[in-house]
C-alpha cells in the first residue's frame, strides 16, 4: 500500500489526527510536517488514478473545483504568499 492509501485508510478508520474535512472527491488533511506553515494535502479518494488525465472528465472537473476551494481556504487561513500544487 502507498503512503496516500495509508493516510486515506487512517481517515476512514478515524485514526488520522491531521484529517480536516471530507469533500466529494477527496480528503483535506494538514500535513504532518509543517516545514511550510499551513502545508495542506487534498487526497483524491479514488487513488487508482495517478494522473489527472486518467480521471473521468466529470470527476476531474469536480476534483479540480474542490482543490481550488481548498487552496483558497488555505491561502486565506494561513495568509499564504503562494500556493503550490503537486
Amino acid at each position: 500500500m502507498c503512503l496516500i492509501c495509508d493516510r486515506i485508510k487512517m481517515i476512514e478508520e478515524g485514526t488520522n489526527p491531521y484529517f480536516v474535512k471530507e469533500l466529494k472527491t477527496g480528503y483535506v488533511v494538514i500535513g504532518d510536517n509543517q516545514h511550510f506553515y499551513g502545508y495542506t494535502l487534498f487526497l483524491y479518494k479514488n487513488h487508482k488514478y495517478t494522473e489527472l488525465f486518467q480521471m473521468p472528465k466529470e470527476e476531474r472537473e469536480i476534483f479540480l473545483d474542490e482543490m481550488t476551494k481548498v487552496a483558497e481556504t488555505v491561502y486565506n487561513a494561513f495568509n499564504a504568499e503562494k500556493i503550490n500544487y503537486e
